[in-house]
């Protein structure tokens, strides 16, 4: 009569051998790790990230001119920052083009405890977003970058389990729902 929920989160990325195969321990699938990112902080000094160690991730890119689009996805990194007030492990990334302390346009709570900001040259962010967060910058037939509407989901343990389009709102609700999975995984475990 009574039963377990239990809920299962995609892994995105299998970790795959020069020749295009699947690697394989055992039975299982690895699955590829973030590995940190050496962009540097607004200030210039060096901004390192690190990515599982215990920490879930919500990384993403905004720009330099916060325009309407911006201003939906602004909105909803605070609904998730909330987030931050029961899951102690919970952090934000944000990677920037130029960015400006006392940007009323960005979240209250950037650059602050939990919430790391980094920038860099276009290309680096691009490389960056493209190469380690396996973000495409384009959608297919868009002419505007889908990444500054994109949040990358990375677990405790480094990886991607997640991207989300948090201009839609009903994303963004399953962002929250799967952080708080991730964070009752972590507590059971």
């Amino acid at each position: 009569m009574f039963g377990t929920n239990h809920y299962d989160l995609p892994y995105y990325h299998p970790e795959v051998n020069t020749d295009g195969s699947v690697v394989v321990n055992g039975r299982d699938t690895l699955f590829y790790t973030v590995p940190a990112i050496a962009l540097k902080k607004p200030d210039s000094s060096a901004g390192n990230v690190v990515f599982g160690q215990g920490q879930i991730t919500i990384a993403g890119y905004l720009p330099e001119i916060c325009d309407d689009s911006c201003k939906v996805v602004v909105n909803q990194l605070e609904r998730l920052s909330a987030l931050r007030e029961n899951i102690h492990n919970l952090k934000f990334l944000t990677i920037c083009q130029k960015w400006t302390a006392g940007n009323t346009d960005y979240p209250q709570g950037i650059n602050t405890a939990g919430w790391d900001v980094v920038t860099g040259s276009e290309a680096e962010i691009d490389s960056v977003l493209q190469k380690v967060l396996k973000l495409p910058t384009k959608l297919p037939g868009s002419k505007t970058n889908s990444f500054e509407s994109r949040l990358v989901l990375i677990d405790a343990k480094g990886h991607v389990r997640g991207y989300y389009h948090v201009t839609d709102t009903e994303e963004t609700d399953r962002l929250m729902a799967e952080i708080k999975i991730l964070d009752y995984e972590k507590k059971t475990n």
